[in-house]
C-alpha cells in the first residue's frame, strides 16, 4: 500500500525537465493539484447530472437557447409588421 504523504514533503512528481516538483502535495495525497491531485470531473451521465443539480443557482438561464429563438422570431415578425405598415404609408418614417 502507497504512503499518503511523500516522504520529502513535496510532490512525489517529476517535471519534464526530470526534476521533482517543488510544489506541496494536497492534503492527504502524493501530488500537487497541478499533477493529478484534483478531481477531472464525473465521467458518467448521472455524475453529470448531480454536478449539475449542485451547481443550480436561480433558473435563469435554464432553456435559455429555446427563449432566445421565440424571441428572435418575434423581433423578426415585429421588423416585417413595421416594413409592410412603412410601404403602406401608415408607419411615420
Amino acid at each position: 500500500m502507497k504512503e499518503p504523504v511523500s516522504p520529502t514533503g513535496r510532490c512525489a512528481a517529476k517535471t519534464r525537465s526530470g526534476s521533482p516538483c517543488s510544489k506541496f502535495p494536497l492534503k492527504g495525497k502524493r501530488r500537487c493539484g497541478l499533477h493529478g491531485g484534483l478531481s477531472t470531473g464525473p465521467k458518467t451521465a448521472s455524475g453529470r447530472k448531480k454536478i449539475a443539480a449542485a451547481q443550480y443557482k436561480h433558473g435563469r438561464y435554464v432553456d435559455w437557447r429555446e427563449r432566445r429563438e421565440r424571441e428572435k422570431f418575434y423581433f423578426a415578425e415585429i421588423k416585417r409588421i413595421v416594413a409592410l405598415a412603412r410601404a403602406a404609408g401608415l408607419y411615420p418614417e
